[in-house]
């Protein structure tokens, strides 16, 4: 870059402007009051992040304190965002010239916005920052803000205040400080909106914690156990192309698909669509079950002794697993941090970890992925994330016998009223049509699309739906695809252990079992710890063994699966009685659940022995 093309400050009569690639940043007369008339008509809400988008010179992040500070709006934090790195060390060397001077080159007049060489170096700019404190830091990806907000380190680009915790703000604000956030304009809005989106989310998941992780955090350590002697997830143990089906209203237009080439690809179905896909003959390769809540029993209905293997989340309802009579196989969502959850993966090491993504088809999706050999196409079918007016699961669904059961003559078939429930929408679908969606269904296409786009050998098959962004196929290009497939492999479906010499099996069958044993002996002292831990917690909150305030502070955090599910559990662990008070109301419960399944686990170790 050149001198002549590097930004420079330039007086503009009032104040100082910047001019930059032929173009003037600021007002040429007067930017002080420029910028005062814009943050009069900004409006901010308390806990806010605000984006300042090329702030370029420093009196403006200055600017938007005092002007919180005036209307005495708390809990914000500004960050100058900068995608330009010669403007971003503009920026840099202005605020560090500034620093450095006691005296300002260039006089501000007086008023609301004096220049901010006059203003920082008084004791009110200090008060200032420590109410609204501010960092720049330099993008270089849309993604960046988000995973600043996720606790990412940034090195050199990143400069000031540390950005506090996600939980620590409810909503993204963005303010385009100076012209040259039009040179990045569509940068920014998705910067912003992936930060935005990355709040939204966070709440959502704490909201959801809040009414069930108490539930979760059972549920795991009830499936720890039977984790323990289940046959674990394989990676690239998949040797055929991989059909995953949800339980959308698209899924009833390939069942004659399905049937006709069931033996060339693995059938993975997440849990509503079981009982339709026995109902029309077709046996499930796996299910997969995420669903912690009672109600999703309903989903396994009439598939008693179908034999089908489970796919399980730790978190889903154990009662359901058992219903098919099937191997179960457990992955692990990881949906809070929690010490919990890595004491179990120590104790259970062959249990795969996936991110929490909220949706059982794509979970569904990420296992797929993770059983798929590398060459292996990959397709999905019935995740519509929209229905039709009327309908809104494939047949024999749950939630369509149940509509058909309720049906009568002065009620007749139908579930239009979900079209038209609060929230919902129109939306066109991929053959141009209307059908109707609501915001939980859209962010899960959304999730969907910006985690799958670009992944290879990833199809659309479903002939309906919102569009996810994948690469559609037809149902004759699929089957091509599997023939090539089939012919390059030469295994249309393979055995469970192809090619191995009896000898062979024999010793692997051995070396499963001194696996299996040691995972009991594992799981076993897992539970053990877990109850030591409880009993020392509980003799501390009673007063029967006191410990200091940092030792129970710790203890707290160790068991923090006992308040996760608190309404303030994002601040951590607290030593106020209120806050000790409730997590001792919880102790009993989670320490019935511990015993009595580390019970369970001596019986199975006894069993093992025995054998």
């Amino acid at each position: 870059m050149t001198e002549d093309d590097a930004p420079r400050a330039v007086d503009a009569g009032r104040g100082v402007s910047v001019l930059y690639k032929g173009r003037y940043l600021f007002s040429r007369y007067d930017p002080y009051k420029t910028l005062q008339k814009r943050l009069e008509s900004f409006s901010v809400l308390p806990e806010s992040l605000i984006l300042c988008f090329s702030p370029v010179l420093p009196f403006v992040i200055d600017s938007i304190r005092r002007m919180l500070m005036r209307k005495n709006i708390s809990g914000c934090f500004i960050l100058g965002a900068e995608a330009d790195e010669a403007l971003y060390d503009f920026y840099r060397a202005q605020k560090k010239a500034e620093t450095q001077k006691t005296n300002a080159d260039i006089q501000a007049p007086h008023g609301d916005f004096p220049h901010t060489t006059d203003f920082s170096q008084t004791p009110a700019a200090e008060n200032a920052r420590d109410f609204c404190p501010d960092a720049a830091v330099l993008l270089n990806q849309v993604s960046d803000i988000a995973r600043l907000l996720e606790g990412a380190p940034f090195g050199g680009r990143y400069e000031g205040v540390k950005l506090p915790d996600i939980g620590f703000f409810k909503r993204v604000l963005v303010f385009e400080a100076s012209g040259a956030a039009a040179f990045y304009k569509n940068f920014y809005a998705q910067s912003a909106a992936l930060a935005q989106n990355g709040i939204s989310m966070f709440w959502k998941n704490t909201m959801t914690l809040v009414r069930l992780g108490r539930l979760f955090s059972r549920n795991v350590l009830k499936n720890a156990a039977q984790a323990a002697v289940s046959p674990p997830l394989a990676q690239a143990s998949v040797r055929r192309p991989i059909l995953v089906t949800g339980a959308g209203p698209s899924l009833d237009a390939l069942i004659p698909f399905m049937r006709k080439y069931r033996k060339d690809f693995y059938l993975l179905a997440v849990d509503a669509a079981f009982r339709p896909l026995l109902d029309s003959g077709i046996r499930p390769d796996a299910v997969v079950a995420v669903e912690s809540q009672c109600v999703s029993r309903r989903a396994f209905f009439g598939t008693k002794g179908s034999g089908v293997p489970i796919i399980a989340d730790l978190c889903a309802r154990s009662a359901n697993l058992r219903v098919s009579g099937g191997t179960v196989s457990f992955f692990m969502s990881e949906y809070a941090k929690l010490p919990l959850l890595g004491r179990i993966k120590k104790a259970l090491p062959d249990v795969p970890v996936f991110p929490p993504l909220g949706s059982v088809g794509l979970a569904a999706v990420e296992i797929a992925l993770f059983l798929r050999r590398a060459e292996a196409s990959v397709f999905v079918c019935g995740l519509d994330f929209s229905y039709p007016a009327g309908l809104s699961h494939c047949k024999e669904s749950p939630s369509y016998k149940e509509m058909m059961n309720e049906s009568n003559r002065l009620s007749p078939a139908g579930n239009p009223s979900a079209a038209f429930k609060a929230g919902a929408f129109f939306i066109e679908g991929k053959t141009g049509s209307q059908a109707a969606c609501d915001p939980a269904l859209k962010s899960y296409a959304e999730l969907f699309s910006a985690r799958y786009k670009n992944t290879e050998n990833l199809y659309d098959l479903s002939p309906s739906g919102i569009d996810l962004t994948l690469p559609r196929i037809s149902e004759a290009d699929a089957c091509r695809l599997m023939e090539a497939f089939s012919a390059r492999t030469n295994r249309r479906e393979p055995a469970a252990r192809e090619g191995e010499t009896s000898y062979a099996a024999a010793k692997k069958s051995e070396k499963e079992n001194a696996n299996g044993r040691e995972k009991i002996r594992a799981i076993s002292a897992f539970y053990e710890e877990e109850k030591k831990r409880l009993h020392t917690l509980r003799a501390a909150l009673t007063g029967e063994q006191p410990l200091g305030e940092a030792d129970l502070k710790a203890r707290l955090e160790e068991c923090s699966y006992l308040y996760v599910h608190f309404p303030d559990a994002r601040h951590g662990a607290v030593l106020s009685q209120s806050f000790l008070n409730r997590v001792r109301s919880e102790i009993d419960f989670f320490l019935k659940t511990v015993e009595n399944t580390a019970a369970a686990a001596i019986v199975r170790k006894s069993f093992k022995h025995a054998d």
